[in-house]
Order: structure tokens, then C-alpha cells, then sequence
């Protein structure tokens, strides 16, 4: 057989491969998002997010209007059709109580100079942002860490424009998709119109997943 047929067949094997696992994988990919609302209405994160006195739930869609590329950045949410459910703290709470203590530096304890010092979102990690069967891309994680810590900065710069300087991740355990997340980002730094923010993610059992920081710029 003459290479470029075998080239040719191999590639067509491949293709044949790749679209035969599409179909068998295909019933795993069924989370709709009224699935999405329906169980993440019925979490207990969330209900005892909703009871709490000291945060209050904000309209994520009038955040993106303030980060030009947050869409971008949740690109995923395309395909399940849910953005974060997300819940603001007043600078009056005690952020600290939220925050696992032992795992935050008193140097980058949230502030108290800002009128919203942190934010908690709840997120499904939709299957589709797979990088191996049942694990988020890490490519996705820093996307969702970024875009978090960019909407906290713009909610509390509403007529500034956010522009993320710099990222550092620090992934402690995997992220399972098909599964929620409770995510909890802060500013624990500001000078002028710089910001330093930080980020943890967890699973729901409030195990830390990943953790993160960014120095943002408002202009």
C-alpha cells in the first residue's frame, strides 16, 4: 500500500473513531438548563446563601455590561444556557466567616474599604468544557477565575473600565464537571486604582479546589 494511502486511511480511521465516541458519549451530555435551575434552586449553598442577611443576590447580566469580554470568558455558558447565580457582600459582613480562615494569609483578608468586598457565585461546570471525561479544561478554570474576580472589580467600579494585569493559578484538586461549585472572589488589596483580588473555588462539601489571585487595573 502506498503511503499516502495509508496517510489517508488512517486519518479516516481516526475520524470514524472520534465520531463514533461523539455518539456513544452523547447521552452523558444531557444537563439542560432548566435541569441546571432545578437543582441548583434546591442546593443547600444556596438556600443558605438566600437566608443570609449580610449578602444579597446581584443581576450578573448587568455585571457583563461592565467587563467588554466576560462573555468571552464564559463561553461555556453558551451551551448550558445558565450564568453563576451570584451573591454580593456588604463591606458591614464578616467575609472572613465565609472563607475557610487557615487558608488565607492575613495579608489578603478581604477588605473593608470597598462597598463590596466579595463576591460567592454558584456554578455547574457544564460536561461540554471536558480536557479528560469528567474534568474541566484547566484552560476553563482560569477563564472562570479571571472573568469572577474582573466582575467583583466592575461592581465596585461601575464607570471604570477592568482590565486584569496579571493571573496566578494554583489548582489543589480536580474540578468534576457535571457537578456545582461555590466560588468566592475578594479584593484584598487597593491602591488608587489598583486592585488585588483573590479566588477559591470549592466543591459543594467545601473542599478548596483551586485557588487564585490577579492585580486589576481601573481606568
Amino acid at each position: 500500500m502506498a503511503l499516502g494511502s495509508l496517510n489517508t486511511l488512517v486519518q479516516s480511521t481516526a475520524m470514524d473513531a472520534m465520531i463514533v465516541a461523539r455518539r456513544l458519549f452523547a447521552p452523558l451530555y444531557t444537563t439542560t438548563a432548566a435541569d441546571v435551575i432545578r437543582m441548583r434552586s434546591a442546593l443547600p449553598a444556596v438556600k443558605s446563601l438566600e437566608a443570609n442577611k449580610s449578602c444579597t443576590p446581584i443581576d450578573i447580566r448587568s455585571a457583563l455590561t461592565l467587563v467588554q469580554s466576560y462573555d468571552n470568558h464564559f463561553g461555556y455558558q453558551a451551551i448550558s444556557k445558565v450564568t453563576p447565580l451570584v451573591f454580593a457582600w456588604s463591606r458591614s459582613s464578616d467575609c472572613v466567616q465565609q472563607l475557610n480562615r487557615d487558608k488565607v494569609p492575613d495579608e489578603r483578608l478581604p477588605l473593608t474599604s470597598v462597598e463590596t468586598p466579595m463576591i460567592t457565585a454558584i456554578d455547574f461546570i457544564n460536561e461540554n468544557v471536558n480536557g479528560h471525561m469528567g474534568l474541566i479544561h484547566g484552560g476553563m478554570t482560569t477563564i472562570i477565575a479571571h472573568s469572577t474576580m474582573s466582575v467583583l472589580a466592575a461592581v465596585n467600579a461601575p464607570r471604570g473600565t477592568v482590565v486584569a494585569r496579571s493571573l496566578n493559578m494554583d489548582y489543589r484538586k480536580p474540578i468534576r464537571t457535571g457537578h456545582f461549585v461555590k466560588i468566592h472572589a475578594w479584593l484584598y488589596h487597593q491602591e488608587a486604582n489598583e486592585l488585588k483580588a483573590a479566588v477559591h473555588f470549592y466543591d459543594l462539601d467545601n473542599t478548596m479546589l483551586v485557588e487564585a489571585t490577579s492585580n486589576i487595573s481601573i481606568s
